[in-house]
Parts: structure tokens; sequence; C-alpha cells
């Protein structure tokens, strides 16, 4: 505005435009007086920079290494967020607490079996499960979870999203008074895992027998065997580790393996024992690795690179593939010491190994031939009060019958789990229909994040990078909520379909849809493969950062842009250092405190001094 200053009147001036304004108007325009506090539309601006993180309250489903991680960098690198966490169980673990049976260890190297940021030296190249449990305990001491964040003992029976309130209405029971109450949060994140709910099997007579009767995911821990005619039901990943465990030290062992299976070395058996075999660590491998750590992380690099090289295995036709087939084949008939029945009735013809996760159990196929032992490869027929009818109807007395029958991995819920519109999961997801959003989202269902649903990198690898993956990509949406007043994210089910869509197709490239009975298909030999499409290295980039186009957003302001707030940036604010774009001075982001000494030396002032 131009102001012409030879006005008749001194106290009132023209603009450019002919518009007359007195002096006093203008005053306190310049001086900020007469700032509008609101549009002609009513929109006001935020009195807040732009990063302003509004509170929100996040509810974890189950307290083991997936809730550990979140709750470490959660408090690392999130801000006002509210966390509780409850577990179902009297302490944390998830499956490291439950699964306590004779053998029972990590599939995965010990070493590769961490978080990035929790390194420790292990005692086994393979650990077993109270030492992962306590890895996984110790961290929730350490940093105080369990007080902070954790209800224990507490059951979720229902969750309904409620699209008024934009959050997630649970129902919780505390196990302990055996009370239900309500608890509301913006997301609920499910991190009980995969193999959580154990199943019993469908045989005859299991409630006559009078015996002792386990689960081997409620396993009696400590429970003696020695001298015992022992039975156990089931080859899978628990079976074969019970049988190569127990057989050298019970009278006699039954058992059943009623699918071909087969039998290999665990992950990474380059680096492992003889034949594959476990390995305690030496006091001096130990020391090494404790002296150098550089030389820790290559070793820890070499075996992840024999891991990432897996996926060559697992797709049909490959020369890798040929060569684990024919490699296993060798091995299976040599340990199985040739015997003509259990070689062509446990030996698959028409898969290749990698159709169902590889368990490590070495001796296991030793076990089968061992005098003690009597393999079944027929169905069980039924139970007695003192043992088992075989399929010929003899009846064998045993003391023990341990069933090593797996989980219920249908993915469907065991509680009530409802959309905004209403919509159960269970009758969104049916046998053999089962969609997901990347294995972390549920087409959908609003806010809700899982680790490792359906579709998820399950067949090969470590979980830990993937947790850690899974963690990043979950704050990075929760944070694009926080600052940008997000009501909701729902994945997309017509494009949750189309993942499905390319995933079906390429599978059948792969062993795992192959037709042996597998956790990966619910159990089945002919069931939904629902594993993710690709090698975990393509997995993690898939998920590097969230595709929010694959999302529809639902915001809480009607202006979009109204989180830029009042102008200033929270780095303005906080603390951290305003001109990080140029480098960090001693790698933090705090604001540096300058002295004198440059602008002593390079002020133009200080020139000629």
């Amino acid at each position: 505005m131009g102001v012409k200053h030879d006005a008749p009147d001194a106290n009132i001036v023209t603009d450019e435009a002919g518009h007359q304004h007195t002096l006093d108007h203008i005053v306190a325009d310049r001086d900020g007086l007469l700032i509008p506090e609101e549009d002609e539309h009513g929109y006001r601006i935020r009195e807040q920079p732009y990063g302003t993180k509004r509170k929100m309250r996040v509810v974890l489903m189950g307290a083991a290494a997936s809730t550990v991680n979140f709750l470490k960098k959660a408090e690392e690198e999130m801000d006002n967020l509210d966390i509780v966490v409850y577990e179902k169980n009297h302490d944390v673990g998830g499956t490291w607490l439950e699964n306590r049976y004779p053998g029972c260890a990590c599939d995965i190297p010990s070493v590769n079996y961490q978080f990035s940021w929790k390194i420790k030296l292990w005692t086994h190249y393979y650990s077993y499960s109270p030492e992962i449990w306590r890895y996984l305990r110790d961290i929730y001491d350490e940093h105080d979870f369990i007080n902070k964040y954790v209800k224990l003992k507490h059951k979720i029976e229902r969750a309904e999203w409620n699209n008024e309130k934009g959050k997630w209405m649970l129902q919780v029971r505390d196990m302990e008074k055996d009370t239900v109450f309500e608890d509301e949060a913006e997301f609920y994140i499910n991190a009980g895992g995969v193999l959580n709910n154990f199943k019993w099997p469908k045989v005859k007579g299991l409630d006559r027998f009078q015996g002792k009767l386990m689960h081997s995911a409620r396993y009696e821990e400590g429970y003696p065997l020695e001298g015992k005619k022992v039975a156990v039901l089931g080859a899978g990943s628990s079976g074969v580790q019970i049988v190569a465990k127990i057989q050298p030290k019970v009278q006699q062992l039954y058992h059943w393996i009623r699918n071909p299976i087969w039998i290999t070395a665990g992950f990474a058996q380059t680096w492992a024992g003889k034949d594959g075999a476990n390995f305690e660590y030496t006091d001096e491998q130990k020391k090494y690795l404790r002296e150098h750590p550089e030389k820790y992380l290559e070793y820890r690099k070499q075996i992840e690179n024999e891991l990432n090289q897996r996926f060559k295995f697992i797709l049909k036709g490959s020369e890798e593939a040929k060569a684990a087939r024919d490699f296993s084949y060798d091995q299976m008939v040599r340990k199985l010491k040739g015997d003509p029945r259990l070689c062509d009735k446990i030996i698959p013809k028409d898969f290749n190994p990698g159709c169902r996760r590889p368990t490590p159990a070495p001796g296991y196929l030793e076990a089968l031939v061992a005098d003690n032992s009597t393999v079944f490869t027929d169905e069980l027929e039924t139970l007695t009060e003192k043992g088992f009818i075989d399929h010929e109807g003899k009846e064998h007395e045993v003391d023990v019958f341990i069933c090593a029958t797996g989980f219920d991995t249908t993915w469907i819920p065991r509680f009530p789990f409802i959309n905004g519109q209403g919509v159960d999961l269970k009758d969104l997801w049916t046998p053999n229909n089962v969609s997901s959003y990347l294995s972390i989202g549920v087409p959908t269902f609003p806010n809700h994040f899982s680790f490792c649903g359906p579709y998820g990198p399950l067949g090969h690898g470590s979980f830990m990078p993937l947790i850690e993956q899974w963690t990043k990509y979950m704050f990075d949406a929760i944070s694009k909520a926080q600052i940008e007043n997000i009501k909701s994210f729902t994945p997309r089910l017509d494009l949750s379909n189309q993942f499905r869509q390319h995933a079906d197709l390429f599978l059948k490239r792969t062993a795992w849809t192959s037709p042996c009975s597998s956790w990966f298909k619910q159990g089945k030999t002919d069931g939904q493969a629902v594993i993710y499409p690709g090698s975990r290295l393509s997995f993690l980039h898939l998920l590097d950062r969230p595709r929010y186009e694959d999302y529809d957003i639902e915001y809480w302001d009607e202006n979009r842009y109204a989180f830029l707030g009042n102008g200033f940036d929270t780095r303005e604010y906080d603390g951290r250092d305003i001109t990080n774009y140029l480098g960090s001075l001693d790698g933090r982001d705090v604001q540096p405190e300058y002295g004198q000494e440059l602008i002593n030396t390079l002020a133009g002032w200080a020139v000629g001094k």
C-alpha cells in the first residue's frame, strides 16, 4: 500500500487503490492489532508450531519380542504416546515363555535372533527356549517396561472401531479378578504372534487317558521321562525336537508321522556343527567375540548373508532347489539307515525342501530307527485309560502322552474384532479366503497394525529385523496421525485384493504351495498359502516407508493444512539444532552453544585487527 502524505486531512491517507484510511488504523494494522482471528469461513490458525504431536493412546496385545522392540523405540523416538500392553500370560516372553518342551530351540542361529540394538553373547549356536526368554525378560526388566506399560493376566475379549470417536473400543478381562473393563485407543496393535493358540488333536479317547497328558505348548518343564514309555503325536517343529531330545532317555518311544516331511539341517548350517548339529560356544569363542565387536558384526553379517540366500531354494525348478532336494534325500536315507518302510513313507516325493519351515532337530532321524522307537505312519485310532490302540487294533500301554499338534493357524481372532461398518473379521476371513494388507494391516480395519499378519515373510530367516521394520513403519504412520491430526488410516480392500492376486499367482512358483501339510497353509496340504511372495530383502524394501496412497485417510480438520499452525517448526522450540540440514558438529541433534572464537577470527570487522 502506497501512502500519500500530502492528503488534505493529516489524519486521513489514501492508498494507491483510492481507499482512504485513518493513520490510527494503519498504525494498528502495522502493530498487529487488526489481525483477524478467523477468516470469512470461520477458519482459525492453530496456535502451535508445525510438528506438534497430539496425544494418542496405543494398545498392544501381547508382551513378547515385538512389543519390547516397540516400547524401546517408542521411548527413544516417539512423543505424547500413552501406551498400554495387555498380556494374557503371567509373564512376558510369548512363545518362549509358553514353549518349554524338551529340545525347544530357535531355528535361527542365536547371533541373528537378537535385536540390532541389544547384542549379547549366546551359549549355543541355536539357542534353547529358556535362554531366549531370559534375553527378552532382561530387556523388559532393564527398562522397567512391565511396571510402566504391561498389564499381565489381562486378555482382550472384544475390539470394535467407533468411527465417531475415531477410536478402538476394547473390552479387557482382568483374569485374576475375573472382571471385564473397557478401554479405548486411537491405535490397536496385534503383537500376539502367529503361533499362540495351541490346539489339541481330534483323537478319540483323549479325555480317558489316565497317564500324564501334555501339549508341547503347555509342557510341564522338568517332568521326568527317564525309563518311561512315552508317546509323541505330531511331527512338526515341536514334535521333531521333542523326539530327538527324549529318545535316548526313555524306555520306549512311540511316534506318529502321518505325512511325508523333509528333515534337513537348520538355517545357516555352514556355520553349525557336524551334520548341521547345534553346538555350544567355547569360552575362547565368546572371548573372541567380546573383544572383537567388529568381527562379531562380520560374523552376524555372514550368517545373515546365508539366510538371505535361502529364497532361491524355495523356487520350483531352480538349481538351488534341485541341489537342496538331492542333498536332503541322501542325508535322510543315510540317517534312516536305508529303512525301506520309513524311507518310502517319510521322504517326500511330490514337493521340495522348504515347503515347510525347516527345524533344527539333529538326532531326529537317528531316533526313528533306534531300538527303543516304534514309528507309525498310519492314523492314531484311539486313546485308552492306559495308552492307545494302533491302526491294527493292538493296545500299547504308555506312561506319558505328548501332543505336539501345533496351533490354530487360521488367522481368525479368538474374540469379536469389528470394523467401523460392523463387519467382524471372522466373517471377512473365512477358510481359504484370508486377505491382508502387506501383512501389517487388515483391509477396511482402521488404525490397526499387526506384527506379521497373513502374507508376511514367514518362511525363511530371522523375525528380529522384520520386527524392527514393522515397528519403524508403525511409528511413521502414528507420527503422521499425531502431527497432521489424522483420524484414521484404513487399508483399501481393492488394493489388498490386488496384492493378494499378485501373491497367489507368484506363490505357485514356490515350494510353499506344494502339497505338504504346513502352518503356512493353516495346517492343510491344499490350504491357502498366506506368505509373502518374495524374499526377505524384497519385503524389507517394500515396508521401508508406508504407501499412504494405499490407504483411505480421514482427517479431523476440514482444512488439511491446519497442522502448519503458527508458522514455526517444533525444532525452533525444543532445543534441536535449527541448522541440522547443514550437518551436525558432534553427531547429536542439539542446538550448539557457539562461542566467540570464530566470529573474532572470521567476521569482516575482525580483518586487519
